[in-house]
């Protein structure tokens, strides 16, 4: 019987890439897709570590399956990946807990390797990073969808207080514009038709052999046919110049949706979070983005509960998100995560405190988003279509690019990858809804209750 697989992913984006990577090698090694994680005979945990909440889901998975059992009726090989593994792995090793091998992010190549050590009788940890990483992009088992992502740069050199990823995914090293587009014409060549650029702080992005930055680079990426849109993500606020903005902004294919978070409205806590800009150096950014790209929607990450936040300093976090009106915002209680400098802090913010103010953000931003979205009714967007919604059988699901979701009714013959004129005729807070605008014709208003955007 030919053995089987089953990828289990927490985390970012660069996570789903990084688990695609894995399943290209197992496909390569003639594994074959378990559709659950009981039925695999190698079960991969791709692992986050940036909220400590994901580290316990990890724990108490690892509980479920330390006595389970391979459908073959052998031991069944789990691998620790990601950053949980980069972090804390070898102990996790040690303790038992079923785990066959550890392997951090920056080994991902060596997966391989790993399986031949267990199937050698041992019990094997990857970790830490190399000068030159082996990154085999013809290897990754990306499927058919329209949407990809793309890794330009891997690690961060921010060390902000609070983040774990420098150490857990290690030192910036960008990749050379000629891989990254060779890589893309080949994304879309097989039916690619939107491409993510992905960093951890992408526009620090330095070609190695050029000295191209991240504006150069979508320049080459966008100049590709058949390519319908550039994204990327994620940005920090302090590596965006006059000069990227105007690149950026001459575009036609980039994407009308940039992800930058603030992390918090007031300079104290910027300071203390070593984030590298103010409040009003935020603010005056998001002016000049707006101003060089009409139409432009802002995402953001928030932190609440940061150690030392007075209710002084959360008010003018609420400030920033009501003066900049986010088309999205991903807001976070504060959480410790060890080695970084921000753990040994004293002045923690009471849990209740933090989880009310979490509360009166995502209260602001609910009604920012619901307006921003109703002033849409009655526009056509271009919509690359994604798949039926995930709610309501009679519906499909797509994004415009501004990467806002918009559900509308299916026609005869849709598919996946289709670009669509949609009408928006209704909007939730977290959805637009619309029609299929023909030509010469009115789109048929759609009726959907709010929870099922």
């Amino acid at each position: 019987m030919q053995d089987s697989y089953f990828v289990e992913t927490w985390g970012c984006q660069m996570n789903v890439l990084d688990s695609q990577r894995l399943e290209g090698i197992l496909l390569q090694r003639g594994l074959i897709r378990a559709r659950t994680a009981a039925e695999a005979d190698v079960l991969l945990l791709n692992t986050c570590s940036v909220r400590e909440k994901a580290v316990q889901k990890v724990l108490s998975f690892l509980g479920e399956l330390r006595h389970a059992q391979a459908p073959s009726g052998s031991p069944r090989i789990v691998g620790l990946c990601g950053c949980v593994a980069e972090q804390e792995g070898e102990r996790l090793l040690r303790r038992g807990l079923g785990l066959s091998f550890v392997l951090g992010p920056g080994r991902v190549g060596q997966l391989g390797a790993a399986l031949d050590a267990v199937s050698a009788g041992k019990r094997i940890s990857f970790t830490g990073f190399s000068a030159t990483q082996d990154y085999d992009a013809h290897l990754i088992a990306r499927g058919a969808a329209a949407r990809q992502y793309v890794t330009v740069v891997h690690g961060c050199n921010q060390h902000c207080t609070f983040c774990i990823v420098p150490y857990t995914r290690g030192h910036e090293a960008s990749r050379p514009v000629t891989e990254i587009v060779r890589e893309a014409r080949e994304i879309v060549a097989a039916g690619g038709r939107e491409i993510t650029l992905l960093g951890q702080t992408v526009n620090a992005y330095r070609c190695p052999a050029s000295g191209s930055d991240l504006a150069d680079l979508v320049v080459e990426v966008a100049a590709i046919d058949d390519l319908w849109r550039v994204q990327f993500l994620t940005s920090h606020p302090k590596f965006f110049t006059d000069k990227m903005i105007d690149k950026l902004a001459s575009i036609p294919k980039l994407g009308k949706c940039l992800h930058v978070p603030f992390q918090s409205g007031s300079d104290l806590i910027l300071k203390r979070m070593h984030r590298g800009y103010s409040r009003d150096q935020y603010l005056a950014l998001v002016g000049r983005l707006r101003a060089a790209i009409p139409d432009l929607t802002l995402s953001a990450d928030a932190i609440v509960g940061f150690p030392g936040e007075s209710e002084e300093d959360f008010a003018a976090t609420l400030s920033v998100v009501e003066e900049t009106g986010f088309g999205q915002l991903f807001g976070f209680l504060y959480s410790p995560r060890p080695r970084t400098p921000a753990c040994r802090y004293l002045d923690r913010v009471p849990r209740t405190v933090a989880s009310e103010r979490l509360e009166r953000l995502f209260a602001a931003q609910s009604a920012i988003q619901l307006a921003l979205n109703t002033r849409l009714i009655g526009r056509p967007v271009e919509v690359l279509v994604d798949e039926p919604a995930k709610r309501g059988s009679e519906l499909w699901q797509g994004r415009g690019e501004d990467k806002r979701v918009i559900n509308f009714p299916a026609w005869e013959g849709i598919r996946a990858g289709d670009l669509a004129i949609i009408e928006v005729t209704g909007a939730t807070t977290h959805a637009l809804l619309g029609a299929r605008k023909e030509s010469g014709g009115s789109p048929a208003p759609v009726s959907i209750k709010p929870q099922a955007a």
